[in-house]
């Protein structure tokens, strides 16, 4: 079985939604990293104070498979006409190593059971 890490960059509010959407389109399992970001735009003041916007990294080893599925899901609540509120993207991966063999094992079965 081939594998792919999606990367999604959300802001804080919107955590729980990726993750939820994103395991409903086929992730069993998310690793959630806090950070803070620099845009292209200007940073908004108030009072003289620099506001910056937490945001969530979440990462994901699927199946490669699964990759655009749950990019795509992940575009319907980041996207918003000509907004976005975060970003998310995927890589190959060429190397694994320390993942449950018996829970791919899971996964490819009940992959089957939903193929039927």
């Amino acid at each position: 079985m081939k594998f792919t890490t999606v990367i999604a960059i959300v802001p804080d509010d919107l955590e729980d939604t990726a993750i939820a959407v994103a395991q409903h389109a086929g992730a069993t399992g998310v690793t959630i990293l806090s950070g803070k970001g620099i845009g292209g735009q200007a940073k908004k003041t108030f009072f003289g104070l620099i506001f910056e916007g937490s945001q969530s990294v979440l990462l994901m080893v699927v199946g490669t498979h699964l990759a655009t599925p749950i990019l795509k899901a992940l575009h319907e609540i980041l996207v918003d006409g000509d907004g976005s509120r975060g970003l998310a993207f995927s890589v190959p991966i060429e190397h694994l190593t320390g993942i449950d063999t018996r829970q791919v094992a899971r996964f490819e079965e009940y992959m089957r059971r939903e193929d039927t």
